[in-house]
């Protein structure tokens, strides 16, 4: 994604879309927290997974430039 702000923006949202929505006075059954944990367990992986093709990427960009 060429433009940063897009992309901040993208990024915040998605973030947000993984927030437990509960307070300290109603928390959800552990099946609902342990969904939740997951959920964002899987953004994070999804991003790291995202930077490592880049990175692959550029290594072999740089490989074959050689």
């Amino acid at each position: 994604m060429a433009d940063p702000v897009r992309k901040a923006r993208l990024v915040r949202e998605l973030e947000q879309e993984f927030v437990p929505d509960y307070d300290a006075q109603n928390m959800p059954s552990a099946d609902k927290r342990a969904a939740y944990a997951l959920e964002h367990i899987a953004f994070r992986m999804g991003r790291i997974e995202q930077t490592l093709g880049r990175i692959a990427a550029a290594i072999e960009s740089a490989l074959a430039k050689k």
